[in-house]
């Protein structure tokens, strides 16, 4: 066996693993409440516990299922102007109502209102989703988190998500784009590696910065005119 084959071998065996772990985690949750459930079957109030806690694993379980897939299938996309003001302040809109996770305090960094790019809606939806997502994740209550956006001098835009949690070790920086890794409280660990591939889609990137203690950055950068011909 030649030492391109053992490496793709022991890349695939990882990614199992990973998967499965992902996996493991709820469901064995799940079979707990199950079970506690045959415990409780005499007592309502605690049966009606059970079963609320059996239902967020569920969900979450089917969370992660949607987000392997979501990273697994080809991407489809078609561009269109866009004002990435209007496009940030309605996510943002939403993240402090709490629409999708935790109400987070998100503040936002003057945008220049006449910022317009050539994207698709969706497509920037899902990496900015997936990168406040990780900013909610891994910082506590009440979710302090500054969205800003800073046009390039080569026609690019990057649009920064800081956070003051408690930061990317070191040792795991440069992995934490990879797809489960690192696995996160039952979370598969998909969220940047769904960020980053919608962004290189787009003919971009997303890149992290971090200080231990003190908080995260997370960078996309993007063409205000994206090119996506290659990936049809």
């Amino acid at each position: 066996m030649t030492d391109n084959n053992h490496d793709a071998n022991a890349d695939r065996e990882w990614l199992v693993n990973q998967i499965a772990h992902a996996l493991r985690n709820p469901i064995f949750a799940a079979t707990v409440q199950t079970e506690a459930l045959q415990l409780r079957a005499h007592d309502p109030e605690g049966v009606a516990k059970t079963v609320e806690s059996l239902h967020g694993q569920l969900q979450r379980l089917s969370t992660s299922i949607d987000e392997m897939l979501l990273f697994g299938r080809p991407i489809r996309g078609s561009l269109e102007p866009l004002s990435v003001t209007e496009l940030l302040t309605s996510l943002v809109t939403r993240y402090r109502n709490g629409d999708r996770q935790q109400p987070a305090e998100v503040t936002v960094d003057d945008l220049e209102p006449d910022l317009t790019a050539h994207w698709d809606r969706n497509v920037v939806a899902i990496i900015l989703e997936r990168m406040l997502d990780n900013a909610v994740q891994h910082t506590d209550e009440p979710h302090e988190i500054r969205v800003s956006a800073v046009p390039g001098p080569d026609g690019t835009v990057t649009i920064a998500i800081a956070d003051r949690g408690a930061g990317v070790p070191p040792e795991i920086l440069e992995s934490a784009l990879l797809p489960f890794f690192p696995q996160h409280c039952g979370r598969p660990g998909l969220g940047l590696a769904i960020a980053d591939k919608f962004a290189r889609f787009l003919g971009g990137r997303v890149e992290l910065e971090s200080d231990q203690g003190a908080g995260t950055i997370a960078r996309c950068t993007l063409p205000l005119r994206a090119d996506i011909s290659d990936n049809r």
